[in-house]
């Protein structure tokens, strides 16, 4: 199951609500560049919602949304994550210590869509699937992992001025 339409039911959803959102496949113009939107999202964004499919592989572009997302939680005390699991998905092994929401093919939008909508305006319960959380600190392994990711992200971006 692809969880691109999902993501956008989401956004859709969410925007229904006066939620402003960002996704690569209705934000980026013919002309524009992706490297460059997409860094710019993310410094723009406090919210990352990540969409993840049941059997989502996840592409070049995906999972360098995913790291810049996940780089800028830790650098920025104020932005959160927020997982989405679509049917019976499993968190990525980086998302294994954040709280999700579960959106269910064959249940209504609002089991899923006022529990994620919650979270973003501050107002959720802090229950299961309902806020993000994150680990009080993070991994050697991880800050090694994202060191990395950095470092990758710093390069393309000097390759590209160049």
């Amino acid at each position: 199951m692809d969880a691109k339409p999902w993501a956008k039911k989401l956004s859709q959803s969410l925007e229904s609500k006066g939620v402003s959102t960002w996704t690569d496949f209705k934000s980026i113009r013919p002309g524009q560049r992706w490297l460059d939107e997409i860094q710019r999202a993310l410094d723009d964004a406090k919210y990352f919602l990540l969409v993840v499919g049941p059997k989502n592989a996840i592409g070049e572009w995906q999972d360098r949304e995913w790291q810049g997302a996940l780089q800028r939680t830790w650098t920025d005390p104020n932005k959160r994550i927020i997982p989405i699991l679509i049917d019976d998905a499993t968190p990525p092994s980086f998302l294994k210590d954040w709280a999700f929401v579960r959106m269910q093919p064959g249940k209504s939008e609002s089991s899923w869509i006022d529990r994620i909508y919650d979270a973003i305006r501050g107002t959720g319960s802090g229950g299961h699937g309902t806020l993000t959380k994150q680990s009080a600190k993070p991994s050697k392994a991880f800050r090694s992992r994202l060191e990395e990711i950095e470092s990758v992200a710093n390069q393309l971006k000097s390759n590209q001025e160049e």
